[in-house]
């Protein structure tokens, strides 16, 4: 019986530690992209580096910046996909490498707005100059990389000390319950 009311504190106290997790969205489909998949994610890169070292394998081969962002656009996710292909658009047009990048990412979504800015700011060298620029775009995806991870090394730190509190709340008690409370039960005929 104790046992079972351990297990339900320790799934309530799991439940409201990971409660939070973002749910499934159902994002509308773009002309021209691949369906989203059954739980409501669009297909698509969501890396940053990723898109970085795809961006800087076609400059590599020889590709122009416009068919760089035309591939990128229709690789990535939806959103950041749809940012990319209206700063191509803008370039395009003529308008200047800053102000592209500034309306893309001024209609990005909160969610793609941080790519499409990594994604600009690695590629203005190459897009402002013309100069080839893989190897300064795979430095940057790797710097990219390492500081995903060391956010995702600092979360799983902190994951031990919110820990904490629902095994003070749940193991502490059932330890009581559960191994001192029969001793001093066992003890107290032997003491009157």
């Amino acid at each position: 019986m104790i046992g079972l009311i351990v297990f339900c504190l320790l799934a309530i106290a799991a439940w409201l530690l990971l409660g939070n997790l973002p749910g499934p969205t159902n994002r509308p489909m773009a002309e021209g992209r691949k369906p989203a998949e059954p739980d409501g994610r669009s297909v698509g890169i969501e890396d940053p580096a990723l898109m970085l070292d795809l961006a800087a394998a076609m400059l590599e081969a020889g590709q122009p910046m416009s068919t760089v962002l035309e591939v990128l656009s229709h690789s990535c996710q939806l959103e950041v996909g749809a940012s990319i292909q209206r700063a191509a658009s803008a370039l395009n047009l003529g308008a200047s490498w800053d102000s592209a990048w500034q309306l893309a990412a001024g209609k990005a979504g909160d969610g793609s707005r941080l790519p499409v800015i990594e994604l600009a700011s690695a590629l203005a060298f190459a897009g402002s100059t013309g100069a080839p620029s893989a190897k300064l775009l795979y430095a940057h995806a790797s710097q990219s990389r390492r500081r995903i991870n060391r956010a995702a090394e600092k979360r799983a730190a902190s994951l031990g000390v919110k820990l904490v509190v629902p095994l003070g709340a749940c193991a502490l008690p059932a330890f009581v319950c559960l191994g001192v409370m029969p001793v001093l039960f066992a003890l107290v005929p032997s003491l009157g």
